[in-house]
């Protein structure tokens, strides 16, 4: 049993190398200077209301869950995002499906340990803002670059998402994407480093909707 636990907290974070399961694959790059704050209203994350949600996958199942924001704040212009930003609490990865208390709790020490994110050393991660470029697909309304880093490496990457307000409050609600897990180092059970794992591998990718919620200061 301890076997399939360890199988089972390695799947929480990894999404299926299949792409209609796993929506937009996002390719990370080196990071880059961020934006300054340079819109003239400031707001305030909302941490209660906004989320960052993972879904992962591995041969006959997957696991979903999300990540806590422990703090955060968006910079806007003449009511259009210019810059931002956001902390992850990395000590507030949750597990949504598994409802046996003692499974859940074993399958997320597992990824705070240093097999995975290494809260202990790592305790926060952060995503910045680089730049800001407004779209008109009819779906959604902007995309979004920024440096997201986890276990102490920073990467770019870029998604699309819907930007809405509602008087001083907004709301940016991205499209499901996902980004390769071993490019922030976290390389338990990924074949292409390990090469004699046989059939116990896991794929690399991982899903991950983020929802962010600001309100004027």
């Amino acid at each position: 049993m301890k076997a399939y636990y360890l199988l089972a907290a390695v799947a929480l974070f990894i999404a299926t190398s299949c792409s209609s399961k796993s929506g937009n694959k996002v390719d990370a790059s080196d990071a880059k200077e961020a934006t300054a704050n340079i819109g003239s209203q400031k707001l305030v994350v909302d941490t209660l209301a906004s989320t960052v949600a993972w879904k992962g996958y591995k041969p006959g199942g997957s696991h979903h869950g999300t990540l806590g924001i422990k703090q955060g704040e968006l910079s806007v212009e003449n009511g259009e995002l210019v810059s931002g930003t956001f902390t992850l609490d990395m000590n507030k990865i949750l597990c949504e499906d598994l409802t046996d208390a003692k499974m859940n709790e074993q399958l997320v020490g597992h990824l705070k340990s240093a097999d995975f994110f290494d809260v202990a050393k790592y305790p926060e991660g952060k995503f910045t803002i680089t730049t800001v470029e407004k779209l008109n697909d009819g779906v959604n309304t902007h995309r979004i670059s920024g440096n997201l880093e986890l276990k102490g490496v920073s990467k770019n990457i870029t998604f699309d998402a819907n930007v809405t307000n509602e008087g001083t409050s907004y709301k940016a609600t991205t499209a499901t994407f996902t980004i390769d897990r071993t490019q922030w180092g976290v390389n338990y059970g990924s074949k292409n480093i390990f090469k004699d794992l046989k059939d116990s591998f896991i794929n690399d990718d991982m899903e991950v909707t983020i929802t962010i919620v600001a309100n004027a200061e």
